[in-house]
């Protein structure tokens, strides 16, 4: 293995800077996947013990074929809704209730290779299996650890690496041989398939293919991209607002529309249906909602994660032309981080109003956010580090940023308003922080490197 060198940490105790860069285009300043004519193959804009079981009563039954939800009447963008009965009134932005003391100790990594590959977009891992899975924008899913590499799928038949587009996600169930995929086929449109895999081997089935969830996508890119079971069970799926400048068709806040949100379903089929809503989920019953929203408020969650031990959700949420955010949910006894939570876009992007015909009430700020300065333009990432490898690192939130390949750690027992940063180390074109087999951390570069995360 050939070692990187090692990038000496600073430490930043203040807020992050948060002043503008010009214009609010896609085409202004922004990494190519920002780019909606872009045709070459880069990254989508980078802009998880509980047992799942199919929803049996008290569940919503989604019929085949829906793709932008059911037809409901469409809400006014500023949305007057108000949040169903049950919402935990509890939440906070304060990463202190569930995470341990601090401050924690200041980490110093390095990285070393742990492969190459095509276009990566995405790490995942599977439970009792050290190898880590690289998911190719191309269409293919590699099984890899340091000796040899493996095909666990093709679908390169389905899917096309064009622009923001192509294989964007990939997630193991927890108590089944079973694994999803996130794409966008040949019409652009998202799609989440079914595999049977092998106990074994974990390679997946390809005519065992069953289609879960498809939605409509207006324009090419802001496709999301993460696809995660929490610590529920149930299966969670980022997407974007459509795509296009400024949230154009006003889609983020809209109850009506599953763009611009995180989804949770049951992704097993019932009485023969695709997939089932869970009981719990926040807008069911709620007057011209999609039952499938599970927050909203959202540009483009290029990566989102789950902290194992406390269920906190962390979204890295990629902006328009300033801010680039982190946004932060805990749970509530392991469970329900970000349940009927709005982080705001698009009457804000990170902290600053931006859409002024977009209700400014109500939302979940940011815990972290920072400018297009310094050439950072795209956050890519993050995940809370629980590994063995790094003593240190132990408890922090790794990040990183697309355009300038900056990897930070976020301490999250930090105050809100001065959160301590740490910059790790730096991977040109950084697609995603992600775990791997193990549980430690891995750099995914859409370049083709993947790097794995160590101790100098």
């Amino acid at each position: 293995m050939n070692r990187r060198r090692i990038v000496v940490a600073s430490v930043v105790v203040a807020a992050l800077a948060v002043a503008a860069c010009g214009g609010g285009s896609e085409s202004s300043g922004k990494n190519p996947p920002n780019d909606p004519t872009a045709t070459f193959a880069t990254v989508p804009e980078p802009d998880g013990s509980s047992t799942a079981s199919s929803t049996e009563s008290g569940a919503t039954e989604v019929a085949a074929g829906e793709t932008s939800g059911p037809a409901l009447p469409e809400l006014a963008p500023t949305g007057d809704i108000d949040l169903p009965t049950g919402t935990p009134e509890e939440l906070t932005t304060d990463p202190a209730t569930t995470m341990a003391t601090g401050p924690l100790p200041i980490p110093v990594v390095t990285l070393v290779d742990a492969g190459t590959f095509d276009t990566p977009v995405e790490l995942f891992s599977r439970d009792g299996d050290p190898r880590h899975f690289v998911v190719e924008q191309n269409g293919r899913i590699i099984a890899a650890d340091d000796l040899s590499a493996e095909v666990m799928l093709d679908i390169t038949d389905l899917t096309a690496a064009d622009g923001e587009r192509g294989l964007l996600g990939a997630a193991f169930h927890p108590a089944q041989d079973l694994a999803y995929v996130h794409y966008t086929n040949a019409n652009g449109t998202t799609v989440v398939d079914e595999y049977a895999i092998d106990p074994v081997t974990a390679i997946f089935d390809r005519p065992s293919r069953r289609e879960v969830l498809t939605v409509e996508q207006p324009f090419g890119n802001h496709n999301g991209g993460e696809l995660a079971f929490g610590p529920d069970g149930f299966l969670y799926l980022g997407l974007g607002d459509g795509g296009a400048a400024n949230d154009p068709e006003r889609n983020s806040l809209a109850l009506a529309s599953r763009l611009g949100k995180i989804l949770r379903i049951d992704p097993r089929e019932s009485s023969e249906e695709p997939f089932t809503i869970p009981a719990d989920n926040p807008f069911i019953g709620v007057e011209g909602a999609d039952p499938a929203i599970w927050a909203l408020g959202l540009r483009n969650p290029w990566k989102f994660s789950f902290d194992g031990p406390t269920g906190d959700l962390w979204i890295a949420d990629v902006g328009q032309g300033d801010l680039e955010e982190i946004n932060y949910a805990p749970a509530i006894n392991g469970e329900g981080a970000g349940r009927g939570l709005s982080f705001g876009w698009s009457a804000f992007e990170g902290t600053a109003r931006f859409n002024d015909d977009q209700d400014p009430d109500g939302h979940t700020p940011p815990i972290v956010e920072y400018s297009h300065d310094d050439g950072d333009c795209s956050v890519s990432g993050g995940v809370v580090y629980r590994g063995e490898a790094i003593a240190d690192l132990q408890g922090w939130f790794v990040y990183g940023d697309f355009c300038s390949g900056r990897i930070w750690g976020y301490d999250p027992t930090s105050q809100p308003g001065a959160p301590v940063i740490v910059e790790l180390a730096q991977q040109p074109n950084l697609a995603a922080i992600a775990i791997g087999g193990e549980g430690e951390l891995f750099a995914v570069s859409n370049v083709g490197t993947v790097s794995r995360f160590a101790a100098p």
